[in-house]
């Protein structure tokens, strides 16, 4: 086993809970702003990005976590 690189662990262990809290702050406003105005307002808008902002920070962290485990394991495709 390679002894990897504990930056690039701790990383995106910070990105996916940064992703979850994220989508969960993200659902609670679309639910929030669904009940207020419906489609097409400017909190839909707003909700929309922090959900898409949460899944950007899920696909680093995951992405992140394959990598480091992928060289700690010395997995080569």
């Amino acid at each position: 086993m390679n002894p990897g690189s504990s930056v690039r662990y701790v990383s995106g262990l910070v990105a996916l809970v940064t992703a979850l809290v994220t989508l969960l702050g993200g659902g609670l406003m679309m639910v929030g702003a669904l009940e207020r105005g419906g489609y097409g307002t400017s909190s839909v808008d707003r909700a929309l990005t922090v959900l898409a902002a949460g899944g950007g920070f899920l696909a680093i962290g995951i992405s992140l976590l394959i990598w480091e485990v992928s060289v700690r394991h010395n997995i080569r495709h």
